[in-house]
């Protein structure tokens, strides 16, 4: 059958009692000008008042313009005196076939197109039902409810998504054998030889009181979408996320090199020992980082995963999650100019008394730094270098390749940055965008706490296995070469043998030269690495995480900002302790803006589907219904069409926490999973058919994976995965079957939830046009992280829809803590987004830092209102010593 379970009922109306419904926003095809019509009437009456009675409904009838196709019959006359005669047959004018139901004496009706033909017994028919009203909303909704079931033992599968109109109305395919049926006493349907199946009185109330159906509209398109069906997950991939499952089936993958991701049900306290049993069962893998339960995995070969994921306390396996851009490059017509952008900030006023920032080493942490080389010593200051931490990842030491949808994607923030201060010294840190351990290898080796990272921890132990290996294959070469050179004969086989032995011993030096090489560019990196960051008092980063890391500032790193952001607790020890140097993350808020949503699961008429708005709310204009967000594609512009374009490679991530269950305290399952539904608007106009039909593209069939606990509390995220096959419009509805009943009533629990939802647009550009939420917006979702830590400088750019907040646990906390700029233009070009913003605040706080500001929101000692555009106060300025400028 061509529609999904009955569960996915999308209403718009009667959410609670108190709720007044909203008004609909379907369009319709117009009813035929005819109809063939059906009416099932009843007249209780001795002969004389069924008489009167029969000759009101037909004067009745008569005026509504309806045509008895019976008038003809010979026996036609008779029925008048029938008393159990009820059907009456015709046509009538499509706009007054319900208003045959004015009639008090009509039960029901049935009509249909007058030139439809109806298919085969078997073939399916669309219909439309509308039900008894009246009741209280609860027991409209059961009616609803119990109607499409004792309607699915007739063959009826409910349509998705449509307008119930406060369950009064009912959408869905029956049987064509069936459809007769419609027009009859449902309670009496399917009977058998002397009885229905079942006993109205068995019937639940208020199906059993008294027949729901007050008329059956027979739809005349016979074509229906196919039943989504997504593959089954193998049970050996329940620990798999999506992308990795799709990765996985491509052709070639499983012999090919893969990294992951690795969640381990709690942190990795012993990390060497992982490492150890890593590399001694799967030959050629490596750890190259760590934050927290979450390990980054270098694989020699994809198959490995299959191993990898039945190893002690591994919980789930992924893709890399990937931080995304927060600069949007495009052209200056509505940017500021640099020189306008210090002056409306008075950082122009610092320039002036000699703070440029001379003395303060900053670091800029971005996914690409293309181009930046050439412009050291005119848009960046002179003593700007370049570091690119995918180096340590690849076993050769040499730099990934730019990703094409980011190259140059870090210039413009540090163009800004250098505006703001111009003889800072700046360090351009390029890191994968799906490292996010490598944010906590920055902060440590600035603060020189670290050596040899993780990865190159790695890299070593491979140098030291391939050297070990290469001084065995020399020893064999030479001595190969010395026995074969002992016989300095013609004979062709001791040539042979010298020949050999010479090939073999020069290809050994060639590997001997490119170990030799291999060392030096380890030695060079780390040195680069540990001297060139070491010092640094700004950390300035553009990327964020809008998933895959718990938010709500309680993953590993946003903690780690934290922890160092407010220092050790005190000690009293003999001696002032040395004051450690000043340390000051400057943080990207989140510029994804429309692209992710936040709030309460709320689902007031308890059916198992996300409302995304609060009962009694304005609907949007073409939607019907709060529990379907429909999705949009927002240009560089920041116009919004409400159409998907072909091609687009949707990620949606939804992650919530859940407190831990005292109870069962080892349990990894969510007592309220999650699951992700894409559905296709069929005719958004409405033109053939009604608009609020809909077609099931894509579900989410994951187990949710856990990806964080603690003793109290549990973080799940659910993926979908969905390229864009048919252009159109399509919502997303959020399920939720929630938690089985309990075998006693004192463990039943009850669990508040809040999601939050992230659309990724996959393998674009940050200028590209991107996916977003239309129906329902959610200002208030969170600045990402690690953002939503309290000791970061969160910065938000000043356009509108910009994300606020800590997050959906955080509603309290005010972030972001400062605005920049929502564009700057350098020249003929220009970027826009929370980067942009970020870079040009960094440079402000490197001014701060050298004037001596304490803390690690330098900010907060100058009286900047955080939820305006940077501005410092003039009475601020005015109490500033002259500053030297250091010449460099």
């Amino acid at each position: 059958m061509p529609h999904a379970p009955a569960r996915l009922t999308l209403i718009s109306a009667a959410l609670m009692a108190l709720a007044s419904p909203a008004p609909a926003q379907v369009n319709e095809p117009p009813r035929p000008e005819k109809v063939k019509i059906e009416i099932r009437y009843r007249i209780r009456a001795d002969r004389d008042e069924r008489v009167r009675q029969y000759t009101d409904l037909q004067k009745f009838l008569a005026k509504l313009g309806f045509d008895d196709a019976r008038k003809n019959d010979p026996d036609y006359d008779l029925e008048i005196f029938e008393p159990t005669a009820e059907r009456m047959t015709g046509t009538i004018a499509g706009a007054k076939a319900l208003s045959v139901l004015d009639s008090p004496r009509v039960q029901n009706v049935l009509f249909e197109p007058a030139d439809f033909v109806r298919p085969d017994a078997d073939k399916p028919v669309a219909v439309k039902l509308g039900l008894r009203g009246g009741y209280l909303p609860g027991t409209q909704q059961q009616l609803h409810r119990q109607t499409v079931e004792h309607l699915a033992q007739l063959g009826f599968v409910e349509s998705l998504g449509y307008d119930t109109r406060g369950y009064t109305l009912v959408r869905g395919a029956l049987p064509s054998k069936s459809v007769d049926v419609l027009v009859k006493d449902l309670r009496y349907e399917p009977n058998g030889w002397f009885a229905p199946r079942t006993r109205v009185a068995q019937l639940p109330a208020p199906l059993s009181d008294r027949n729901p159906i007050r008329w059956a509209e027979v739809l005349p398109h016979t074509e229906f979408a196919a039943p989504l069906a997504p593959p089954a997950v193998l049970p050996a991939q329940l620990k798999y996320s999506a992308d990795l499952r799709a990765a996985l089936l491509a052709p070639g993958t499983r012999g090919a090199q893969l990294r992951v991701e690795v969640i381990f049900r709690e942190r990795i306290e012993d990390l060497q020992t992982f490492k150890i049993a890593l590399r001694g069962r799967y030959a050629g893998a490596s750890v190259d980082g760590v934050i927290g339960n979450i390990v980054h995995v270098r694989l020699p070969r994809a198959e490995f995963v299959e191993l990898l994921a039945q190893e002690p306390g591994v919980v789930g396996l992924r893709l890399p999650r990937q931080g995304t851009e927060t600069v949007t490059t495009g052209t200056g017509e509505k940017a500021e100019a640099v020189a306008d952008a210090l002056k409306s900030s008075r950082l122009d006023e610092l320039h002036k008394r000699g703070y440029t920032g001379a003395g303060v080493k900053v670091v800029l942490i971005g996914s690409d730094f293309t181009g930046a080389a050439q412009l050291i010593g005119s848009e960046l200051p002179r003593r700007t270098k370049v570091l690119d931490l995918t180096t340590e990842l690849a076993p050769d030491l040499i730099p990934f390749k730019s990703d094409p949808a980011r190259v140059g994607a870090g210039v413009p923030a540090a163009k800004a940055l250098a505006a703001a201060a111009p003889d800072a010294e700046l360090v351009l840190v390029r890191i994968d965008p799906g490292c996010y351990f490598h944010l906590n290898t920055v902060l440590k080796l600035t603060r020189g706490e670290l050596e040899y990272t993780e990865a190159l921890q790695s890299r070593l132990a491979e140098l030291s296995s391939r050297l070990s290996a290469f001084e065995d294959d020399r020893d064999r070469a030479i001595a190969a070469y010395k026995t074969a050179f002992a016989d300095l004969t013609d004979n062709e086989v001791a040539v042979a043998q010298r020949k050999k032995a010479k090939a073999d011993l020069d290809a050994v030096m060639a590997r001997e030269r490119e170990l030799t090489t291999l060392s030096g560019r380890l030695t060079t990196y780390q040195n680069e690495i540990t001297r060139t960051l070491a010092g640094a008092q700004v950390i300035v980063n553009t990327l964020v995480w809008e998933s895959g890391y718990p938010l709500d500032s309680i993953n590993e790193f946003a903690r780690t900002i934290d922890a160092r952001a407010t220092g050790p607790a005190h000690r009293v020890v003999k001696g002032i302790p040395a004051k450690p140097p000043q340390h000051v993350w400057v943080q990207a808020a989140s510029a994804s803006g429309a692209a992710v949503w936040g709030g309460p699961f709320l689902d007031a008429n308890r059916d198992g589907l996300m409302e995304f708005a609060p009962p009694k709310s304005k609907l949007p204009a073409d939607s019907w219904s709060s529990t379907l967000n429909f999705l949009g594609t927002r240009a560089a512009t920041g116009t919004v069409t409400p159409e998907l374009l072909a091609g687009a490679k949707l990620r949606i991530v939804v992650q919530w926490r859940e407190a831990a269950n005292p109870n069962f305290p080892d349990a990894d399952t969510p007592a309220q999973p999650l699951t992700l539904r894409l559905l296709r608007q069929i005719d958004p106009t409405g033109a053939k058919q009604s608009s609020d039909e809909l077609a099931e593209e894509a579900r989410s069939v994951n187990v949710p994976q856990l990806i964080y606990r603690t003793p109290t509390l549990l973080v799940f995220e659910q993926m979908l995965e969905f390229t864009v096959a048919t252009p159109g419009r399509y919502a997303l509805a959020v399920e939720s079957p929630g938690a089985p009943d309990a075998l006693l009533p004192v463990l039943r629990r009850e669990v508040e939830i809040y999601p939050r939802i992230a659309i990724d647009t996959v393998g674009i550009a940050a200028s590209a046009p991107k996916v977003v939420f239309r129906s329902f917006t959610s200002p208030t979702a969170g600045v990402g992280t690690p953002g939503d830590a309290l000791g970061a400088i969160t910065v938000g750019a000043d356009l509108p829809g910009t994300l606020v907040g800590g997050g959906t646990g955080l509603t309290l906390r005010g972030k972001p803590d400062v605005l920049g700029p929502g564009a700057l233009s350098f020249g003929t070009q220009a970027a826009s987004g929370s980067g942009v913003a970020t870079g040009f605040v960094g440079g402000a706080t490197a001014l701060l830092v050298q004037l001596g500001a304490a803390g690690p929101n330098v900010f907060s000692s100058t009286g900047i209102d955080g939820t305006k555009k940077l501005q410092l106060p003039p009475a601020w300025l005015n109490v500033l010593p002259q500053g030297p400028r250091v010449k460099q």
